[in-house]
């Protein structure tokens, strides 16, 4: 968690003018507010933290800090809707429920427009391959 909150908090957030910023702002006011409505819905949940991130402002431009959720349920909203936003939500499942998490990650959406399996097992790998073709 620690490296986590320490990656993400060194950041540069700021206009795309200066090349140092890593972050910028989202591309229009509606875009600010549906994210910004995510975050707020995230808060007011039991099963979801904010690990790092969860502030925005649109004082001058319409900036949303890089946020990371951790939840424990598989199916929290954040995990089953796309965002378009610096907001990644977490699930941590145990190692012995790998393959039922890749058919909940299967079922999860209608569009899997974004994931990732991270492995150093073959086997993990080609099960995932499999599993989510």
């Amino acid at each position: 968690k620690k490296i986590v909150v320490d990656q993400v908090s060194s950041f540069k957030m700021g206009s795309p003018e200066d090349s140092s910023n890593f972050i910028n702002a989202v591309i229009d006011e509606k875009a600010f507010d549906k994210i910004a409505s995510y975050i707020d819905y995230i808060k007011e949940q039991d099963d979801a933290e904010i690990v790092v991130g969860g502030n925005y402002d649109k004082s001058k431009g319409y900036f949303i800090e890089p946020t990371v959720v951790l939840t424990t349920n598989a199916k929290f909203r954040t995990m089953c809707e796309e965002i378009f936003g610096p907001v990644l939500t977490v699930f941590v499942y145990d190692a012995e429920d790998y393959e039922a998490t890749l058919d909940l990650v299967d079922g999860t959406s209608d569009y899997a427009l974004t994931g990732s399996i991270i492995a150093n097992d073959r086997y993990a790998i080609n099960l995932a391959m499999k599993k989510l073709e």
